[in-house]
């Protein structure tokens, strides 16, 4: 793929909130995809990048912002994956009464019903930041997912259980998740869907 040189060039941006200014520098490439990525949630540019750095106040912001683009575009790469599935996604998270989330490959969250929202997040997070979580709350599981996967293909079997839990500071929400292929037929590159049991935990 052949490259604009015009995307390579670094350009000095001053951006302001509240009295407050900084300045970064980045290629041109990352300021239209943190453009693209505010208008998404809402936000303007300015707010999403102060939102960023505080968030990360130690971390260099040029090095943040272009990991934050790359990030946010691998989820959405993702998620478009899933949409082009011949599962009904949004009919199964919002129909589940249970707390349910979509857990791709490397372990990631890329979606969840709002019952995971109230009983979950609403333990371990307050509303205001709630949109935030998935930077701010620990997900581990009891086993990994590569394991899971493998097991679920070579077993031939519907779901793998296993411990779940999630966390942030010292409070944390412990159950078990059933896991199933969201599209058995590419298990190779399928995310998991996962069904958590909140009336039972770990062993």
């Amino acid at each position: 793929m052949e490259l604009n040189s015009a995307w390579l060039k670094p350009r000095q941006r001053i951006l302001q909130r509240h009295g407050h200014r900084i300045s970064i520098r980045l290629e041109e490439e990352f300021w239209e995809q943190l453009e693209f990525s505010a208008k998404d949630e809402g936000l303007k540019l300015s707010e999403l990048v102060f939102r960023l750095i505080d968030e990360n106040s130690s971390t260099n912001r040029s090095s943040l912002l272009r990991t934050y683009c790359a990030r946010w575009m691998r989820k959405k790469l993702i998620q478009a994956h899933i949409s082009h599935t011949n599962a009904d996604i949004q009919g199964i998270l919002t129909s589940c009464p249970i707390p349910c989330v979509i857990v791709s490959r490397e372990k990631k969250l890329i979606a969840q019903n709002g019952v995971f929202g109230e009983k979950i997040l609403g333990a371990l997070v307050s509303p205001d930041i709630r949109d935030k979580a998935d930077t701010i709350v620990r997900f581990s599981l009891g086993r990994p997912v590569d394991r899971i996967i493998s097991d679920l293909v070579a077993k031939d079997t519907p779901f793998i259980e296993t411990n779940v839990a999630f966390s942030r500071g010292s409070a944390i929400v412990q159950m078990i998740g059933r896991f199933c292929l969201l599209n058995p037929r590419i298990s190779d590159t399928s995310p998991l869907l996962c069904f958590l049991d909140p009336h039972r935990s770990p062993r």
